[in-house]
């Protein structure tokens, strides 16, 4: 691991060894001492490689090592005096999120995401904010439903809305096209009503507007999402009290699938995002 890390090699062999030894129990005590070292070792390389490597050890291990030895190795890198090796933590802290049930340690992991969030410190960390909203779009539609509503919902609408104060157009297009990428995972979860009108709607709202300007294709796509959205809330509020139900948000319905498709010769969206737009449910 250090001697890859050091020479910026590839990681795809090391990524390997631990998926393969990984699924063995009989090795996790091993594989997390290694990961101990990369993490107080004096090279940033290699700190941002353990960080890596724990997102992999993360689905293999009980819940109980979790708790006493990945997460406290990645508080320990979240506070790096290196920014990359913070934000290196980030999808393994994503995954915590989407496979552990323990509700004291994902809170202790949803503190240190709202740190990332909140902190003044991270205010203009571009890389960051694109890793946190690629971790939202891998993570949302699987992790718990109180978080997605509570925490990830409401923090993409802030992103959407502060992107589109981004002077920089170049910033302003990854992040966009990254947020295009997370409402589109997230939207064939199921939604309350409430929350698609005061955070899905309008994050999808600040989203189209800076596809109008940067990307045209995107913008046709978003407006068919969002008129969805919005019939699908004015149909099911006819007779109901408003917020009294929750409704089970598909808001790419059949004639934005088409145009979506259509389109994916010239968008930048992965192959993986049209996985979670057309096929993932919860």
């Amino acid at each position: 691991m250090t001697t890859l890390s050091l020479s910026q090699a590839p990681l795809d062999s090391l990524k390997a060894s631990f998926i393969e030894l990984g699924a063995n129990p009989v090795y996790h005590e091993l594989l997390l001492t290694v990961l101990w070292y990369g993490v107080v070792h004096t090279s940033a390389l290699v700190r941002c490689t353990a960080a890596c490597m724990f997102e992999l050890l993360v689905k293999g291990v009980n819940e109980t090592l979790v708790a006493q030895r990945v997460v406290p190795a990645l508080i320990t890198l979240s506070s790096d005096p290196e920014i990359s090796v913070r934000i290196s933590t980030i999808p393994a802290f994503g995954t915590i999120m989407e496979t552990v049930t323990h509700k004291e340690l994902l809170e202790r992991v949803k503190m240190q995401l709202a740190s990332f969030l909140e902190d003044p410190q991270y205010q203009d960390q571009h890389s960051l904010h694109m890793e946190i909203i690629r971790t939202f779009g891998r993570v949302g539609p699987n992790t718990e439903t109180r978080f997605r509503d509570e925490f990830v919902l409401p923090h993409l609408h802030k992103l959407a809305l502060d992107n589109n104060a981004q002077a920089t157009e170049r910033k302003r297009m990854d992040i966009a096209t990254q947020l295009f990428e997370a409402y589109s995972a997230l939207s064939c979860c199921f939604i309350s009503e409430e929350l698609v009108v005061n955070h899905f709607l309008p994050g999808l709202r600040c989203l189209r507007t800076d596809m109008e300007q940067l990307s045209p294709e995107h913008e046709v796509i978003l407006s068919s999402m969002i008129k969805e959205g919005e019939t699908k809330v004015e149909n099911r509020g006819i007779g109901q009290a408003e917020g009294s139900v929750s409704i089970a948000v598909s808001l790419v319905g059949e004639d934005a699938k088409t145009k979506f498709l259509s389109k994916m010769g010239q968008l930048t969206t992965s192959g993986a995002m049209l996985a979670n737009v057309f096929q993932r449910k919860k």
